[in-house]
């Protein structure tokens, strides 16, 4: 569902145009991933399950591809389809017609975008195709695609592409047989040397090569047919060295007639026995009857005998002739009787070839042709022939371009004719000389009509004989030999030789030729070259004259600058079909044409400048593209003023508007070769001077306002092409400044006043038009930014300050709703501030509130970047100015503060530490940071963020730093109070009806917490240890000392106003608790001194904080507060104030209780002064609680040593408890506290809690009991009864429970209960020998207590226990009598068991009846306990109930 839901989304965005690359690329990989996964879960062992489920998953995807690649306008999405091909071709079995409509699918709508990732689709497509033929629609595609080999070899390298490859070769082969395709053997010969597939896939294409020429009928067109096509193609590919070998092989092993097919191409496709007979060679045939002689003998008697208008073949006229006689050449090529036969032909003129150039021109025409290699080979071999059997009449210099051409040649064959004209002619000049023919008079043959009648043969220019037999004997003769290897070589020889670079050890060249020679040489070709009609020439001698700059005088550019203007006047189409004629490699060549202008020919640049106008030019597009580049390649040779013309040129043609597609591709490449040529700063300022300007354009129309109110339906009238030239302005504009900042323009910073003017011009536009031209403005400021920054680094550079406009850089900052622009213009002052601060400083205010307001609230990095340098650049020289201006610099920079406070709410939590750490750091901390803390406290009154923020800010600085900065703040917090503020008035607004208490109140709230943070303590007090003497801790103690003295008088001052002296209060605490303990025990001494009751009070309450949270254990500390003892007791003695009291004994406590083990002498003395009058024997009961618990942490230190204290403290402690109880309500503090000294005497020193005091302490407890203080009371009170039972000495606390029954009795059943259980614990605490010694005693003692029935009902009164009540407590008497009984033996407890026998039986009186009734109730209760409890072990004790 996720996966169709995603999917029409995907179609919904895109066909409203509503995509973007990156959710295209998030839906591409989505996509990718779910197919893949679909298929591998469709796995089967059964093939019908398989298939059904592939064709599921087929269903649901196809059809959403189908839209998919239908959206032209959508290339990210077309490509994602690709990728879910792909899966399905790899993942899925699919039939070839699936895989054959999928690939029809891919190219169908494709463009350049998208037909890169297309040939990826199609080469992994194919690969799963069975049939490796392709659809005629795919290949239609795929081959219209420019230089579609390039593309090929490119993806092979990562791809594979071998049956799209072999598919495309057999689409070409399929269609040769209807005259189709003919044009596309070059891809087929380039494909198969590229080795794009492997050997298989290549022995299979070369196969079907030789099959379509077997097949092919013969085609005639303009004199060239298919076989003699396919015959090249198969000899090439023979010849080639990356697929010679296979290709050889397969001609070898094929099935096919190789002679039939040799006789049909009139070419040798295998090797044969060589004859050579007057330097021609004759292939001899095995079958002589497979010889066409009928059909030569057919053609030559249709072969006219004399020739009527023909005078050269290489006229550029055409021929109605030549046609004929090359079908017919073509056929005899291959014997050497049919050979000669054709060279004997009347209308070639034989007899008069010294005279007339009509015969050698045909065989110069034939093979500088695109005809087979055998027939090329053979044309050569005629001439060859021709001059063996004749004497040089003539001067045949006519020859040379032709055999330049002919020994670069890629086929050995021709090379090697080539090789034999070359000798021939040596030989014939040679003995032309030594049978003293003079040489300079003979004629040059074809001087006046080689290439026609007309005037152009006469613009040629010729060499004299003797140069002629110079440039055959000593540069090309000794040379022939690498020619043969290398089909390069003599263009290289060639280009040594005339311009005069080879070395004079050079094994070929020799000689040292004279300039006037070379130039001749270089003149004679290149006047040959313009006018030769052969595009095949012309492209391979090309290469070799453009090596040469020039030679002499005479350059290049002159010579044949007329080649490259015939040229470029040809229609495209005609051009095309010229080289294609004669298989020329069009880009090539167009290639050499444009590379015939040198960078420093005026008319050749000329040429180049007419060639990239499409206004003043139809040239090719290939010949533009190559001037395109030419003047990219020769740019940095140009003269200054050649580039500032191109440069004017280039950038008219690439902000024009197109009309047409050819237009869009000029322009393209005018933008191209900008971009990519290096412009100086001339050409640059150039470009700026003469932009044109915005507003004055924007007046040419109307306003935006009437636009706005204008139907959209309204035609234009006088100003129609207003917009349209407005819009060319702007691109032109973009694309200087494009320019620009490409062009490494920081090391111009003549280009600042121009830039300036810019941003000016699309200001006043903006107000006139209300277009925003952001891209514009920030390219501007991108620019002056670099600019500004490469003179900061660069001391050579200047910076004119008076072209620096800074109110325009802050108008842009203001007026733009771009954040780009807004960025580049606060980098461009932050550059600024640091070259020209005087021009800036004056814009800050403005500059920073901006920020506040728009930046600081943006949570990207990059605008956190922009803030971080500006605040580093600007802020720096901004301070410097205040301090020379001798003023308060915090006040000069309020403005400044204040708008970084304003923001601080919408600044992300996450860098508002990091930005105001950076602002203060550049305004300076210790001047600065106290000012910071006070306008965020005032302006965020009660935002405990803020709090925490400053607290945090606060720590990132050293102690000093943050000492200074409090005790300013707390300056500042006074300066409110004052009735004349100075600072507090401009950083705070006071003066704006503000309430300077509420103000002061609400600082006050930080101190205390910046004080408290125990890092700053850690670093004071490591400062003040380490460096006593040390200006740093010189510093902490005279800002201490300044705050101190601050601190209390404005408590003092405030004394009347509760909130304010509050925390004022809490600051003295906080400050108090910032040093160390012995350097706070010293203040505190003097703080003591301070009349004021409630600032000893925090002094104290800061003492006792102190020593809670102080954990470590220096000697220092224990010395200083251990000292400090005496004097807490003298406050606890002599102040009149309870609560400073309760405080001063607190401290004492807390002192005892971390160090009083440390000194016990001490300890002792503040011990018994604690119990003195003045603290135990305090009437306030708050002063009693704490002393009491005093006094029990003094008795956990001392110990014994607390023994002489017991006498004056523990019977204030009972009285206290006595006192506790009876009042009413119960003071449970109190209570609790007496029962917690107990337990700290019952704990460490019991056996003094004996006698009178324990007779009270357990009297006390009873009426605790009885007065129902509460839970945590009886608790208290119960624990204290157990460790009375559990730590005094057995028999007195028998003796003491003898004593106090009758009060636990009178206080009421819970006091009864709870006497029980101290008696249980005492004879469950005590061993058996211990309980027989007292069974006496416990006899008397149990005897009293079963006489509690008698006692309550006897009479009944209303404080008499209720039957329940008694029945609970007997119960409990009978347990512990049980628990007494077991501890003796039969002889301890038969006088006990009589005893309490004969106290129940006893004879009363009749009055005492009912007495009598009561005892023998509670005994015999008991009895029915005992026999129940002990059973049999006591039977014969029931004997003596019986008698009784």
């Amino acid at each position: 569902a996720f996966f169709s839901d995603l999917k029409n989304y995907v179609l919904k965005v895109s066909r409203a145009g509503h995509h973007y690359r990156a959710m295209l690329s998030f839906w591409a990989g989505v996509a990718t991933e779910a197919v893949a996964s679909m298929l591998d879960h469709t796995g089967s062992s059964r093939r019908e399950a398989r298939r059904k489920n592939e064709e599921d998953v087929l269903l649901r995807t196809l059809p959403f591809l189908n839209e998919g690649l239908s959206m032209t306008k959508v290339p990210e999405l077309r490509v994602g389809c690709y990728m879910i091909l792909t899966v399905l071709a790899s993942k899925a079995q699919l039939e070839d017609k699936v895989l054959h409509a999928m690939m029809e699918a891919v190219v169908s709508y494709w463009t350049s975008d998208t037909s890169h990732a297309g040939l990826i689709c199609l080469a992994v497509l194919a690969q799963y195709t069975r049939d490796v033929s392709l659809p005629p629609k795919v290949f239609k595609a795929v081959m219209s695609i420019d230089s579609i080999e390039d593309d090929l070899v490119t993806l092979a390298k990562r791809y594979r592409v071998d049956r799209l490859t072999l598919g495309l070769i057999l689409r070409v082969l399929e269609g040769l047989d209807k005259g189709q395709h003919t044009s596309q053997l070059k891809f087929v010969r380039l494909a198969i040397e590229a080795q794009l597939m492997d050997a298989i896939h290549i022995s299979t294409a070369i196969k079907s090569v030789l099959l379509a020429a077997d097949n092919t009928e013969v085609m005639a067109h303009d004199g060239l047919d298919v076989r003699g096509q396919l015959a090249d193609l198969i000899l090439r590919l023979s010849d080639s060295e990356t697929v010679g070998r296979v290709v050889q092989d397969t001609i070898k092993f094929t099935g096919i007639d190789m002679n039939r097919l040799e006789i049909k191409l009139q070419t040798t496709l295998l090797p044969k026995e060589v004859l050579l007979t007057n330097g021609v060679e004759e292939v001899k045939m095995e079958d002589a009857t497979h010889e066409p002689e009928e059909s030569f003998e057919t053609l030559a008697q249709r072969i006219p005998t004399t020739a009527a208008n023909e005078v050269s073949f290489l006229s550029n006229s055409e021929s109605h002739l030549f046609g004929g006689l090359c079908h017919a050449f073509l056929l005899a090529s291959s014997s050497l009787a049919h050979l000669r036969a054709f060279s004997n032909f009347s209308v070639l003129r034989k007899p008069l070839a010294m005279k007339d150039p009509l015969f050698l021109s045909f065989f110069i025409r034939l093979w500088s042709g695109p005809y087979p290699a055998l027939s090329r080979a053979a044309a050569i071999s005629c001439v060859c022939e021709y001059f063996e059997n004749t004497e040089l009449t003539a001067d045949i210099q006519v020859l040379i371009p032709y055999v330049l051409y002919a020994l670069e040649d890629s086929s050995l064959r021709v090379r090697r004719s080539a090789i034999d004209l070359v000798l021939v002619l040596k030989s014939g000049y040679t003995k032309a000389q030594n049978d003293g023919i003079g040489l300079q008079n003979m004629t040059v043959l074809g001087k006046e009509d080689l290439y026609g009648q007309l005037n152009k043969t006469q613009d040629l220019t010729w060499i004299s004989p003797i140069d002629t037999i110079k440039i055959i004997d000593d540069v090309l003769v000794p040379n022939l030999e690498e020619c043969r290897l290398d089909a390069g070589h003599i263009s290289h020889i060639l280009a040594e030789f005339l311009t005069g670079s080879y070395p004079r050890d050079h094994k070929s060249l020799q000689k040292e030729f004279k300039t006037s020679l070379r130039a001749s040489l270089f003149t004679f070709l290149g006047t040959h070259l313009v006018h030769i009609p052969l595009y095949a020439v012309k492209s391979r001698l090309l290469p070799m004259l453009n090596q040469v700059e020039k030679v002499g005088s005479t350059s290049r550019t002159k010579i044949l600058l007329p080649m490259a203007l015939a040229v470029g006047n040809l229609d495209e189409k005609v051009l095309k079909d010229l080289c294609d004629k004669e298989q020329v490699d069009n880009t090539n060549f167009m290639t050499q044409v444009v590379g015939i202008v040198s960078p420093t020919a005026k008319d050749g640049l000329c040429f180049l400048q007419r060639l990239i106008d499409p206004e003043g030019s139809s040239s090719s597009r290939l010949l533009r593209s190559s001037a395109f580049q030419r003047i990219h390649s020769i740019w940095k040779s140009m003269r200054s003023d050649a580039q500032m013309a191109f440069s004017e040129l280039l950038l008219d043609v690439a902000t024009r508007f197109p009309s047409t597609s050819s237009e869009e591709v000029v322009e393209s490449q005018a933008m191209d070769t900008l971009r990519t040529v290096s412009l100086y700063t001339g050409i640059l300022l150039s470009m700026l001077n003469r932009l044109p300007s915005l507003s004055t354009r924007s007046n040419d129309g109307p306003s935006a306002a009437k636009r706005r109110r204008t139907s959209q339906h309204q035609v234009d009238g006088p100003n129609g092409d207003a917009p349209k030239s407005m819009a060319c302005s702007v691109r032109k504009i973009t694309v200087v400044l494009e320019l620009i900042q490409a062009s490494n323009a920081g090391k111009s910073p003549e280009l600042v006043k121009g830039l300036f003017q810019v941003l000016a011009d699309t200001q006043h536009s903006k107000v006139q038009t209300g277009t925003d031209m952001g891209y514009i403005q920030s390219l501007a400021l991108d620019i002056l930014c670099s600019i500004v920054q490469r003179t900061k680094n660069s001391a050579s550079l200047k910076l004119d300050s008076s072209a620096v406009r800074a109110d325009l850089i802050v108008e842009c900052v203001r007026s733009t709703s771009s954040p780009q622009v807004q960025y580049s213009a606060l980098l461009l002052i932050s550059s600024l501030a640091s070259v020209v601060p005087e021009v800036v400083i004056h814009i800050v205010m403005p500059i920073f509130t901006f920020i506040s307001s728009t930046v600081l609230q943006h949570t990207d990095d990059y605008s956190a970047h922009v803030v971080d340098k500006t605040i580093d650049t600007v802020i720096p020289p901004l301070v410097d100015t205040l301090r020379k201006n001798k003023g308060d610099p915090v006040t000069g920079a309020s403005e400044l503060l204040l708008s970084f406070i304003a923001a601080f709410e919408h600044i992300p939590m996450y860098r508002r530490q990091s930005l105001f750490q950076s602002l203060i750091d550049k305004l300076g901390p210790q001047d600065f940071l106290f000012a910071v803390l006070t306008m965020l406290m005032d302006k965020y009154n009660g935002n405990k963020t803020v709090a925490v923020f400053s607290q945090e800010l606060v720590s990132h600085y050293d102690s000093t730093t943050q000492l200074l900065s409090i005790e300013k703040y707390i300056d500042l917090v006074v300066d409110t109070l004052k009735p004349k503020r100075t600072v507090s008035e401009r950083l705070l607004g006071i003066g704006d009806g503000k309430d300077p208490e509420t103000i002061a109140v609400n600082l006050l709230l930080l101190p205390p917490q910046l004080l408290a943070n125990k890092r700053l303590i850690m670093l004071v007090g490591k400062t003040l240890s380490a460096h006593n003497g040390d200006i740093s801790a010189t510093t902490i103690r005279q800002s201490y000392s300044r705050m101190m003295e601050q601190v209390l008088s404005l408590t003092t001052n405030v004394k009347h106003l509760r909130t304010l002296h509050v925390a004022c209060q809490d600051v003295l605490t906080a400050l108090l608790g910032l040093l160390s303990m012995q350097d706070f025990v010293i203040s505190l001494e003097t703080l003591l001194e301070h009349g004021d009751i409630e600032i000893r009070r925090q002094g104290l309450r800061s003492l006792e904080h102190r020593i809670d949270t102080d954990k470590s254990d220096k000697t220092s500390a224990r010395k200083a507060c251990l000292g400090f003892l005496p004097r807490l007791i003298n406050v606890a003695e002599q102040t009149p104030d309870n609560l400073l009291r309760q405080i001063a004994i607190t401290c004492a406590d807390r002192i005892l209780e971390r160090y009083g083990k440390k000194d016990l002498d001490a300890s002792t003395a503040i011990a018994k002064a604690i119990a003195g009058k003045a603290c135990l024997g305090a009437a306030d009961s708050r002063v009693r609680v704490i002393t009491l618990l005093s006094l029990a942490t003094s008795i956990e230190i001392l110990g014994q040593l607390f023994i002489p204290i017991i006498p004056q403290a523990l019977p204030k402690a009972l009285d206290h408890l006595q006192s506790s109880i009876e009042d009413v309500p119960g003071d449970e503090a109190l209570h609790n506290a007496v029962y917690s000294l107990l337990e700290a005497m019952l704990t460490y020193i019991p056996w003094m809690v004996k006698g009178e005091y324990l007779d009270r302490l357990l009297k006390v407890s009873y009426e605790s009991a009885n007065a129902e203080m509460g839970t945590k009371c009886d608790q208290n009170r119960f624990d204290v009864l157990k460790l009375v039972a559990k730590q005094v000495e057995p028999r007195e606390c028998v003796a003491a429970l003898g004593r106090t029954w009758t009060s636990a009795v009178t206080e009421g059943p819970q006091a009864a209960e709870e006497y029980l259980q101290i008696l249980s614990l005492v004879i469950e605490r005590q061993k058996k020998s211990d309980v027989a010694k007292q069974s006496s005693v416990l006899a008397d003692l149990f005897i009293k207590i079963f006489d509690l029935r008698r006692i309550q009902f006897s009479p009944r009164t209303d404080d008499s226990y209720d039957d329940e009540e008694v029945d609970q407590v007997e119960e409990s008497v009978n347990q512990v009598a049980i628990k007494m009984i077991y501890k003796l033996n039969d002889a301890n407890f038969r006088p006990i068991f009589t005893k309490m026998l004969e106290w129940a039986t006893t004879t009363h009186s009749v009055k005492d009846k009912k007495s009598k009734i009561h005892r023998l109730t509670t005994w015999y209760k008991f009895l029915h306990t005992f026999f129940d409890t002990l059973k049999v072990r006591f039977r014969r004790y029931r004997i003596m109930i019986i008698s009784s």
